[in-house]
């Protein structure tokens, strides 16, 4: 059997017929040319539907400023903004008023403001934050009239969903007050402050629990006819049970809450620095619907000989009045130790106002002037 020979070409094959590829053709496109172009044909909508939103919500909002200042006025009164402008794209929402008035003649308050700037975040809408200019000029049903300066004054405001407060801080620096009266009473008194801070929150573990926090430094009281009284800086840490309601469909007085659920006060520091004295005072009480004040509180004094002196200079005429108290009292006080400093201690027991320690007496508190009660 002849062996076939060897093919001089190579046999064909059906690779031999297929298409030539184009050195020119561009290569298909990748995968993560794909991804890229769709991340950023996303990013392009989301900015485009972001814009839009911000766009309609302030018109949202300048629809419901425009609702509230028609509301006002169909009630008599005006709330107005010589220049008003809303601000702030993309992420903030700013309202700037310059200046600011509302006159309210049924309740006889009236008051102006050289600007407030009021800042809405679009990414956390329950987080406020506000900044105003003086000088402020307030006229209240009384007659009472105030005028203050200031240097700076800023505030924030968090609120949870159901309405319920979360926080509140507020902050004043060289602040001046003048405050005046038709009854002459407290006419011309001044009250200045280097810095004041309040901040109201939900206590931690409650949350229709109010926690007060403020401190006032370089507080000066300038009262008609009497010598300058010596500076102040004092602070109060408290919590009131029940003062802070959930507000639903309609708004809640908290005041009458607070009354409702008890009325409690858990003071857990009132210190005050005045002239050399200082005094801290912590310990439970209660409000009643009328205003009077019952509980017991420890207090601390230190520099106690200095307070005569001192109630001379506010209420002139009983420096020997507290002069012979203090004997007696320093029976009852006990000497301790916190921080390192020595203090003496005692127990002040109040009962509808009227405040004792042992069987001597220190006074009357006043009944504390609640807008509304428990009963409304």
């Amino acid at each position: 059997m002849t062996t076939p020979a060897e093919p001089d070409e190579p046999i064909a094959t059906d690779m031999d017929h297929a298409p030539k590829a184009d050195p020119t053709e561009a290569p298909p496109a990748k995968p993560a040319r794909r991804r890229f172009q769709l991340i950023i044909l996303a990013a392009l909508l989301l900015v485009a539907l972001w814009s839009a939103g911000w766009f309609a919500i302030r018109h949202y909002a300048e629809g419901r400023l425009a609702a509230i200042q028609q509301d006002v006025a169909d009630q008599g009164g005006s709330f107005a903004c010589e220049s008003e402008r809303i601000s702030g794209f993309p992420f903030r929402f700013v309202l700037n008023c310059t200046p600011a008035a509302i006159t309210l003649p049924d309740s006889g308050l009236s008051a102006r403001v050289s600007a407030v700037e009021a800042i809405a975040l679009a990414y956390n809408p329950t987080h406020l934050l506000a900044a105003a200019q003086g000088p402020l000029v307030l006229r209240l049903h009384d007659g009472l009239g105030v005028n203050a300066e200031w240097s700076a004054a800023k505030a924030s405001l968090r609120v949870g969903l159901s309405g319920r407060l979360k926080r509140f801080s507020g902050v004043v620096d060289d602040l001046d007050i003048s405050l005046e009266s038709p009854d002459k009473l407290i006419a011309a008194t001044d009250l200045k402050a280097k810095h004041g801070e309040l901040h109201l929150l939900q206590a931690d573990g409650d949350a229709t629990a109010l926690e007060i926090w403020s401190t006032a430094q370089g507080l000066a009281a300038m009262l008609p006819g009497a010598p300058a009284l010596p500076t102040l800086n004092g602070d109060v840490h408290a919590i009131l049970p029940g003062a802070l309601p959930a507000h639903r469909d309609e708004t809640v007085d908290p005041v009458a809450a607070w009354l409702a659920a008890g009325g409690e006060v858990k003071l857990d520091r009132l210190g005050v620095d005045v002239g050399g004295f200082m005094a801290v005072a912590s310990g439970d009480l209660t409000v009643s619907p009328d205003g009077l004040v019952s509980g017991r509180v420890a207090v601390r004094v230190d520099q106690l000989d200095k307070l005569p002196d001192l109630i001379e200079a506010i209420r002139p005429g009983h420096r020997d009045q507290v002069a012979r108290i203090i004997g007696p009292l320093a029976a009852f006080l006990k000497p301790v130790t916190v921080d390192g400093k020595t203090w003496r201690e005692t127990t002040v027991t109040i009962k509808d106002g009227r405040a004792t320690v042992g069987f001597i007496p220190l006074g009357t508190i006043p009944p504390l002037k609640l807008a509304k009660t428990a009963e409304g």
